[in-house]
């Protein structure tokens, strides 16, 4: 059986976007392509409003898109994150189902002096979920073809910002070394020489019959190592508005692939060993941020990242955000009555993957969020947001996808 390597992800796209998929399983069709899905790295606030919040400098802002949010900080902090979505995939004939969670960033900041605050964090930058069958082979011998990949990139994150009056410089180091990527390949060919026809075995080296057409199995594990730099500025004019850009410096990471391919009939198993320079894109992105006092704010995003120079057949992406908060309680901090946010947003975003044609698939969600203080100081809060959304098209792309996410954060405070 032939070692797929790096022929999967063509294949794949193939069977995706071209209609030759009979059935997609229970996973997402929309997250598999090379690295995976790319995730909006924002905080579980900025989700809430629809994942704006890159020039949203006021201290309570954990979104690693824009490193120059760190030097708002004037105490320490962190926030964990968790999530949970569901996914419904219309395939034109049928719909499937799933369910999955994960846990999300974990953030940590620390002010060290005045104006310099210092930030470090785990967090994904890619998530992948996806299944496949198809009972059609690509040759004339008909087989089944089971495709599962799992997994992600993820990265440590360091960064480090400094505030000079209205302007915040910050900048931070993504150490991608953790992310596993897990693929498991299985064709079941729909005839193994079993019907006695002579020509239907071979013999092996003890002269044992074996048959013709081996059910195999490939499995592959994908791990990865690099770095990727990025640096960010705030700008705060006044007191109420705030301008912030981000740029992500284009970088190439290493990915070890470990394919150990399997044959069931016989028992037989072996590993190979090999390595793959991936690009990752460089990405620019600007936001403002609008706060007209203690009750309210709205955040509106742009990011822009250049897909189509890592890999030939990919498409740049967009990504466009707006949303509000509004504050209830009150804004003496000596008041008894509770400081609940309630948020709300809209996103746009296109996606990189190759498709079959000149279609680019695209996502569109809505999110509404509420976030509920432990005690009337403010040391903590509880922050849940949910988001409801579809990407992909039945006749662009050969399936659509609706999905509900819900995200669950817990920040807390050193005064």
């Amino acid at each position: 059986m032939n070692h797929f390597g790096s022929v999967q992800v063509a294949l794949l796209g193939f069977l995706v976007f071209s209609g030759w998929v009979d059935s997609p399983a229970a996973k997402s069709i929309f997250s598999f392509n090379g690295v995976g899905d790319t995730e909006r790295r924002v905080d579980v606030r900025a989700r809430g409003m629809g994942g704006a919040g890159r020039a949203l400098a006021d201290s309570q802002n954990f979104s690693s898109a824009n490193p120059a949010l760190l030097a708002a900080f004037s105490r320490a902090g962190l926030q964990s994150r968790f999530f949970v979505q569901r996914r419904s995939l219309n395939d034109g004939q049928r719909r499937h189902v799933v369910s999955d969670g994960d846990i999300g960033a974990f953030q940590i900041v620390l002010p060290i002096r005045n104006g310099t605050v210092l930030g470090a964090g785990l967090e994904p930058l890619t998530d992948l979920d996806f299944d496949l069958v198809s009972v059609v082979g690509a040759t004339a011998v008909p087989y089944e073809l089971r495709v599962n990949a799992t997994g992600g990139i993820q990265a440590l994150t360091f960064g480090v910002a400094h505030r000079w009056g209205s302007l915040m410089l910050g900048g931070n180091l993504n150490i991608i070394s953790i992310g596993t990527i897990k693929e498991t390949w299985t064709k079941d060919f729909s005839s193994s020489g079993t019907d006695g026809d002579s020509g239907s075995f071979l013999l092996d080296a003890n002269n044992r019959q074996i048959p013709e057409r081996l059910n195999s199995e490939d499995r592959y594990v994908r791990t990865h190592s690099g770095t990727q730099p990025a640096l960010g500025a705030v700008y705060n004019p006044g007191s109420r508005w705030f301008f912030g850009a981000a740029f992500r410096a284009a970088t190439t990471i290493t990915q070890t692939r470990i394919l150990r391919n399997f044959f069931a009939e016989i028992g037989f198993e072996e590993e190979t060993r090999s390595t793959l320079d991936l690009k990752m894109p460089a990405g620019i992105g600007v936001g403002l941020a609008y706060r007209p006092g203690y009750r309210w704010l709205a955040a509106l995003d742009y990011e822009r990242a250049f897909w189509e120079k890592t890999e030939s057949g990919r498409y740049n992406t967009t990504d466009l955000a707006g949303g509000i908060l509004y504050r209830l309680g009150d804004p003496d901090s000596r008041s008894t009555r509770r400081r609940i946010e309630l948020t709300a947003g809209a996103h746009y975003r296109s996606l990189y993957f190759k498709t079959d044609g000149d279609s680019q698939i695209g996502e569109l969600g809505v999110s509404l969020g509420i976030s509920l203080p432990f005690e009337t100081r403010g040391a903590g809060s509880f922050r849940y947001v949910v988001e409801f959304g579809r990407r992909g098209d039945v006749t662009a792309h050969g399936a659509s996808e609706r999905f509900v996410i819900q995200t669950f954060s817990l920040s807390g405070w050193l005064d």
